[in-house]
C-alpha cells in the first residue's frame, strides 16, 4: 500500500509539472495524449474484456460526472484526466476498445491502458488483460484509423507531437507475484524485481519506445513504475 501511494503520489508531481509547462496556453501546445499501462492509468478498456478486474460498479465513479462508472479504477478523476483538462481539453481521450474511439474523438489521442497488465506479459495474460505489446499493436491500429480522419500530414503531426504516458509497475507485483505460487516460489522478491526492471528497462527507454511505437516522442514523455521514476 505504501508503495501504490508514492506511485500516486509520482503520478500527481510528474503530471503537474507538464501541467505547469502548458497552464499559461489558451490552447493547449499538445494535440493528443496517449495512455498506455495498467489499472493507474485504465479508463475503460477492461469493460469489453472477459476479466475479473473491472470497475463499471459502484462505488467507482461515485464522484464522476454523472455519479457514473466508466471503468477508472477511482471514485472520481484520474491524475492523467486532470491532466488533460489542465493542458486545455474539454473531453478525455476514450478508452480505445470502447465505441468512442472513433471517428473526431481520436483527434485527441486514446488509452490503451488495462488493469492487471504490466511489465510482464505472462501475468497479463493470464489476467486476461491487454499486454503492454498489444498495446503497442492497439496504437500502430490507432495510427491508421487516425490517419483516415484526419490525413495522412495531420495525423503524423499528431503522433509526433503528442504526450505519451505510461504507467506501469505495480500490478506485476500486487495482481501477479503475492498471489501467483507459480512465481513467488520461482523467484525472489529481489529476483522479480530485477526481472521487472530489466522489462522496464527494454520497453520504455525513449529510443527503445520510440523505434517500437515508429515516431519521434522527443521529450514529452511520462513514466513511472515501482522501481523508477522520472519525467
Amino acid at each position: 500500500m505504501e508503495v501504490y501511494s508514492r506511485r500516486l503520489m509520482f503520478l500527481v508531481f510528474a503530471f503537474a509539472l507538464v501541467s505547469i509547462v502548458y497552464a499559461q496556453q489558451s490552447t493547449p501546445l499538445v494535440p493528443a495524449i496517449l495512455t498506455f499501462g495498467d489499472s493507474v492509468v485504465d479508463v475503460g478498456n477492461n469493460n469489453y474484456l472477459p476479466t475479473i478486474f473491472r470497475a463499471n460498479y459502484p462505488p467507482y465513479g461515485r464522484d464522476f460526472a454523472n455519479q457514473k462508472p466508466t471503468g477508472r479504477f477511482c471514485n472520481g478523476k484520474l491524475a492523467t484526466d486532470i491532466t488533460a483538462e489542465t493542458l486545455g481539453f474539454t473531453s478525455y481521450p476514450p478508452a480505445y476498445l470502447s465505441p468512442e474511439a472513433s471517428g473526431n474523438n481520436l483527434l485527441i489521442g486514446a488509452n490503451f491502458a488495462s488493469a492487471g497488465s504490466g511489465y510482464d506479459g505472462r501475468a497479463a495474460s493470464l489476467n486476461h488483460a491487454i499486454t503492454l505489446s498489444q498495446q503497442v499493436e492497439y496504437f500502430k491500429e490507432y495510427q491508421a484509423k487516425l490517419a483516415k480522419v484526419a490525413g495522412s500530414s495531420k495525423s503524423a503531426s499528431i503522433i509526433k507531437d503528442a504526450l505519451y504516458v505510461l504507467s506501469a509497475g505495480s500490478g506485476d507485483f500486487l495482481q501477479n507475484y503475492y498471489v501467483n505460487p507459480l512465481v513467488n516460489h520461482a523467484y525472489t522478491p529481489d529476483q522479480y524485481g530485477s526481472f521487472l526492471i530489466d522489462a522496464f528497462t527494454r520497453f520504455v527507454q525513449v529510443h527503445t519506445f520510440a523505434r517500437i511505437l515508429g515516431v519521434s516522442l522527443g521529450y514529452k514523455y511520462v513514466s513511472d513504475t515501482n522501481m523508477f521514476n522520472f519525467l
